[in-house]
């Protein structure tokens, strides 16, 4: 039998969830309302994540919205609210009993440098706006799945509303917590699924 399969959401789950810090960060510096600045994002959040707009065309969205801030500053402020979570600890202790995958609504430019040490415990990373669909899209599930040697797949993400397309292919679903329970849930249902084999 082939390896259980391990697809994980990226940010809230292996790396920092940047949205409130980084906002929050923004708003101090422009004395905007947080509120008003996450509600001005939704505006450009899907063309972002999905790669219909560039990299630089976000930070001129930002630097319309909010003058106060420097594209370059910003960018530099946003690399230091991502950071990998001591869940990524498990990726090697994972990586020997399943196949992990990666699959997050993000930007792979802001992914890139802090994903290159755990690359070698993962078989494939699936980044919204490179492949143009995002979660909870269900076209970035196919995607996933056709990456996957195996229906025996575990899904975990930080976001509810992301786990119904996982539920519809069949995967086993498990909600992040920002306590990090949800490490010894993945940890055991790896574990029951290689006492099945």
């Amino acid at each position: 039998m082939n390896k259980p399969q391990l697809v994980l959401d990226v940010a809230g789950v292996i790396v920092t969830n940047f949205s409130s810090t980084f906002w929050g960060e923004v708003a101090q510096n422009t004395g905007i309302s947080f509120n008003t600045i996450r509600s001005l994002f939704k505006e450009v959040r899907e063309d972002l994540w999905s790669g219909r707009i560039s990299e630089q065309d976000f930070w001129r969205w930002l630097s319309n919205h909010c003058p106060e801030i420097d594209p370059l500053s910003a960018r530099v402020l946003l690399s230091e609210h991502l950071k990998l979570l001591l869940s990524a600890e498990f990726l090697v202790s994972w990586s020997q009993k399943c196949d992990i995958h990666l699959l997050s609504n993000h930007r792979h430019e802001w992914l890139e440098e802090l994903l290159e040490p755990i690359k070698p415990y993962l078989q494939s990373i699936t980044i919204s706006s490179q492949v143009g669909c995002c979660k909870p899209n269900s076209a970035i599930y196919e995607i996933v799945k056709s990456r996957i040697n195996n229906t025996n797949t575990i899904y975990v993400d930080d976001q509810e509303k992301n786990l119904d397309p996982a539920r519809r292919l069949g995967w086993t679903t498990v909600l992040a917590d920002e306590e990090g329970n949800w490490i010894g849930v993945v940890s055991e249902l790896i574990q029951n699924q290689q006492d099945f084999k």
